[in-house]
């Protein structure tokens, strides 16, 4: 049921996939951590709306999404699990919807002929038309690549791609969206409630419905997953698919539960200021 309704859509929900205590003591540990840190962070301007905007590997202070992780992998173990035992590569915590435009991930997590990379998205508040529910694109991810070449050129057409650039990534999923509205694809609301979890395929287009009530919060914690040691090239490799992409040998902590995460030292705040997790205390 999983797989097949996953490889028809590109995207598949999976309801009270975990556990409401869990979710209360995550939330819970959430609040400890910015009530602690609070005007650490708030000299950088890291808060919106008085919310977070976009924490990177916030797991590694709040010990429950760990936990969250390794319930999550279980719950949709039939999709995360089919290349390999799925390990947690990077995290996303948001508190204010991501309002992101559609897009598809591939281009910043491009691992050459590998399959194995999957989003995974867990609700820590309900969602709707209000407070930045995620969408998602039914059957985009088997929309052909437009002309990589093409695209680049308009870009750089002496000199290779860096690792990122906003223009060139733009017109890339503009190109996508464009084919997705020519098929007359359907955009998916995904009104969801706590606990419940979205698997996304790389090559879906998603992205988030604008946050108009600002009285709400809408906690979300996003999973980026790969199988153990899969490389993970940025739009350098993505435009030149000629690079060759070497083995990697990363270094993992194992969790409750037996899963292993990336054994990262850093959490950082919408790109703008990174602490270490001794800075910021565990939760």
């Amino acid at each position: 049921m999983l797989t097949t309704e996953f490889e028809k859509n590109g995207f598949f929900i999976i309801r009270k996939a975990i556990e409401q205590d869990l979710i209360d003591k995550a939330n819970a540990q959430i609040n400890e951590f910015k009530l602690h840190n609070y005007s650490k962070l708030n000299k950088y301007n890291i808060f919106v709306e008085n919310m977070f905007q976009r924490v990177v590997d916030l797991h590694l202070s709040i010990k429950t999404l760990q936990e969250i992780f390794s319930n999550a992998m279980d719950a949709g173990h039939e999709i995360c699990d089919q290349y390999g035992e799925a390990t947690l590569y990077t995290s996303l915590f948001f508190e204010i919807g991501s309002q992101q435009p559609l897009h598809r991930d591939t281009p910043y997590f491009y691992s050459g002929s590998k399959n194995g990379y999957l989003g995974v998205w867990v609700a820590l508040d309900d969602t709707d038309e209000n407070n930045g529910a995620l969408i998602a694109v039914e059957g985009s991810h088997k929309l052909p690549e437009p002309n990589l070449e093409e695209l680049k050129n308009n870009f750089y057409p002496n000199e290779d791609v860096p690792s990122m650039s906003t223009p060139l990534f733009n017109a890339y999923n503009e190109s996508l969206l464009k084919e997705a509205n020519d098929r007359e694809l359907t955009i998916k609301k995904c009104f969801v409630n706590r606990g419940d979890m979205i698997i996304w395929h790389p090559s879906t287009l998603h992205g988030g419905l604008p946050h108009n009530d600002k009285t709400r919060t809408r906690r979300s914690f996003v999973m980026h997953i790969t199988p153990r040691n899969m490389p993970m090239k940025h739009m350098d490799y993505f435009f030149h698919r000629d690079k060759p992409i070497g083995k990697v040998k990363r270094k993992y902590r194992k969790i409750v539960g037996g899963r292993l995460i990336n054994d990262g030292k850093l959490i950082d705040f919408a790109h703008k200021k990174s602490f270490t997790v001794k800075e910021l205390g565990n939760f």
